[in-house]
């Protein structure tokens, strides 16, 4: 009897992905995609008949119902290289629409700890967007902007919708210092230069998530809680009380756009 061999093209094996911890059939059509692990287990507490699928690397896969709607979730990392492996294995797992839901460093002072960006476009010059074509800003799908205003309004939540500014770098390139007594970075006039531009806030996945669905005939939005505003210097040491109402409002709208 033959032994089926992974293509290094390709390298999945019966059908099964090289890095999520799931198979054929146990993804269903939309994806939730938190950063941390961790967030994995906190949605799979929120939804509705849970099944937790394991955890390979940063990655974490789970699956579960919302108003009568399967919603899955996938851990994406930090950063763009592993977002784009979960979003492109997602892809071929049958995911048809994939939702960040994460925290952002906002950027206007009238952003409060524990509010929610709705991601309208992402910008930047991430190694992994550019990869897949993208060269400055990327757009949200308009129906999933859409369904996760329609879903904050629903719940009550404040928001707004904006652009975030994706890096592949949390210190340098964000405008922090690398030490706490160190000189200014090199950028240290970024957070100040881009909220001056209208961009609501810095990210590090956004634009990588709505390059690579693009490219591959996804749906994408992103849905993103205040952990920390640069403008006010402040930074929310407990977030978790915003992460499930986080994880509330993407899957109200994973729910209204699964209707027909």
């Amino acid at each position: 009897m033959s032994k089926a061999k992974r293509s290094a093209a390709f390298p999945w094996l019966n059908g099964r992905p090289t890095h999520l911890p799931c198979g054929p059939g146990d993804m269903p059509a939309c994806a939730l995609l938190p950063g941390d692990p961790d967030r994995v287990a906190l949605a799979a507490a929120l939804l509705d008949n849970s099944v937790d699928f394991g955890q390979r690397r940063e990655f974490r896969a789970a699956r579960g119902g919302w108003s009568g709607h399967p919603v899955g979730v996938c851990s994406t990392g930090i950063g763009g290289p592993s977002a784009e492996i979960a979003v492109v294995e997602l892809a071929n797992l049958g995911v048809d629409t994939v939702i960040r839901v994460g925290g952002m460093g906002a950027l206007q002072a009238d952003l409060p700890l524990g509010g929610f960006l709705i991601v309208d476009q992402a910008e930047g010059a991430t190694g992994a967007a550019a990869a897949y074509g993208a060269d400055g800003a990327v757009a949200a799908h308009a129906a999933v902007v859409e369904a996760l205003a329609a879903a904050a309004r629903t719940l009550g939540f404040a928001h707004r919708r904006g652009a975030v500014h994706t890096t592949d770098s949390y210190y340098w390139g964000q405008g922090r210092s690398a030490r706490p007594d160190g000189a200014p970075p090199p950028h240290a006039d970024l957070p100040a230069g881009l909220a001056a531009r209208g961009v609501c806030g810095l990210d590090m996945e956004a634009q990588t998530v709505f390059a690579v669905a693009q490219a591959l005939g996804l749906r994408a939005g992103a849905v993103l809680a205040v952990h920390g505003n640069r403008a006010t210097d402040e930074w929310l040491e407990d977030y978790e009380d915003a992460q499930r109402n986080l994880i509330r409002l993407a899957a109200t709208a994973a729910a209204l756009l699964a209707k027909p």
